[in-house]
């Protein structure tokens, strides 16, 4: 056989197989086509055609991942929503299924109607407007909370401590979210960002990364720059959000070097991310870097690219686990969107973050704290170290105002309330975060 020949079938070959691997594409679409038809021509009573395609893409795009899911047109706005930082609800953020096993709000924004009405982080959420709704899942759940301005919604709570479930009605307002938050909140709403504990550490709390988080971080920075000596970063049961915040935030902390790479199916690097000169604020300012099992995605993402580049200490416990990127990828004109994994993603060690389902906690998954840095907090501690935050975000309980001679009244006198001793003027209620404070210390000579 002559070379030509050789090629030609060679050719005819390559070009059988893509034509018979094609065929049983469309011969498995033909079938879901099909279905439909006899399901919308045989069924027993007419069905909607629109739910028909919403539940075939539903449930073909959830059988891939916890990650990948449909996002029909009514859910779109809301889910670009939180990204945005800007929506109609009641001010809360919420956790749940995979990384918790109930419907738990993590965070109440201050002044927020969630805020106002009393609602607290660690909350368990057990009905909305009277329909169970503990074990729900996240985004149905947020979509049930976000609404008109003015509209009420009435939420059964569980509180630890607390026998009997709190049942709450809360008027919906527009919210504009902050992602991040300080060592304790002015009466003005802004926050104090150096800590009360040594003035000279920063104390930065980063809820989400959202598409204004980098500029909010930035302006942080910048109001503690001259004094920082130290600066912490708590990414506590931050969840995660985009991408290109986490690189962006790491950039703003290293001179050079490789961020984070991506890669895709067959383990092919998709992106490499690298870091630009210039930094927020002095290479020689240490980091310390607080995570919890619940720090997850985005948040993995700094914590190991600024671990291995040995730019912070990792202070804590474990993170989650979640090293896998998702892609928002439009679908009916735009109206409606599928969110899909597409890829994985690797810290400048190459070492892998992602959790897969078959993992054992001797195995290599997510971000471990330094040596001699692990602080695992039991319920009842994760639940008091909650509490401090809450209390030093309420202006109002940590008396962070305009300071008056007098001392004896916490009322508002004027224009502003009398500073008063706070509740938790120490550390104690928060091991996580005093073993931060004490490395920091150390590593400033300051022990």
């Amino acid at each position: 056989m002559t070379t030509k020949n050789l090629k030609i079938l060679l050719v005819v070959s390559i070009a059988g197989l893509f034509c018979f691997g094609n065929a049983q594409r469309l011969r498995n679409l033909g079938d879901l086509v099909l279905a439909m038809e006899i399901i919308d021509r045989e069924y027993v009573e007419k069905p909607d055609k629109d739910k028909l395609y919403q539940a075939a893409m539903k449930g073909m795009i959830d059988s891939l991942d916890p990650y990948s899911s449909y996002i029909p047109a009514e859910s779109l706005k809301q889910f670009q929503a939180v990204f945005e930082q800007e929506f109609g609800g009641l001010g809360i953020s919420l956790d749940g299924l995979p990384r918790r096993e109930r419907l738990t709000i993590i965070a109440t924004l201050f002044d927020s109607p969630a805020f106002r009405a009393g609602v607290k982080p660690g909350d368990v959420i057990l009905q909305i407007d009277g329909v169970d709704s503990a074990k729900s899942e996240v985004e149905e759940v947020s979509k049930k909370l976000r609404g008109k301005e003015g509209t009420s919604v009435t939420l059964t709570l569980e509180r630890a401590n607390k026998p009997e479930p709190l049942v709450i009605k809360i008027l919906r307002a527009k919210i504009e979210v902050e992602s991040v938050l300080g060592d304790r909140r002015r009466m003005d709403g802004s926050w104090e960002f150096a800590m009360e504990e040594d003035t000279s550490i920063a104390y930065m709390r980063l809820e989400l990364f959202g598409e204004k988080t980098t500029e909010e971080l930035k302006a942080a920075i910048a109001t503690v720059r001259k004094e920082c000596k130290g600066l912490i970063i708590d990414l506590r049961d931050n969840t995660g959000g985009l991408l290109v915040a986490a690189k962006d935030i790491c950039d703003m902390f290293l001179d050079d070097g490789e961020i984070v790479s991506t890669r895709g199916r067959d383990d092919r690097i998709d992106q490499r991310y690298y870091a630009q000169f210039g930094t927020e604020i002095g290479n020689s300012v240490p980091i310390a870097i607080l995570i919890n099992e619940h720090s997850a995605s985005a948040s993995e993402v700094v914590a190991g690219c600024l671990q291995d580049r040995g730019r912070a200490t990792i202070v804590g416990d474990r993170s989650f686990g979640k090293g896998s990127v998702q892609n928002v990828i439009p679908l009916d004109a735009g109206m409606a969107a599928m969110r899909l994994t597409t890829a994985y993603y690797y810290p400048p060690s190459g070492r892998l973050i992602h959790r897969r389902p078959s993992a054992k906690p001797e195995d290599v998954w997510g971000v471990s704290p330094d040596s001699g840095c692990q602080v695992k907090l039991e319920d009842e501690a994760f639940l008091k170290s909650i509490e401090r935050f809450r209390k030093r975000a309420n202006p109002t309980e940590n008396g962070l105002g305009k300071p008056r001679s007098m001392t004896d009244s916490s009322d508002l006198v004027g224009d502003s309330y009398v500073r008063k001793v706070h509740l938790d003027p120490t550390l104690k209620d928060d091991p996580q975060l005093e073993r931060a404070v004490e490395i920091l210390k150390a590593k400033m000579g300051n022990p």
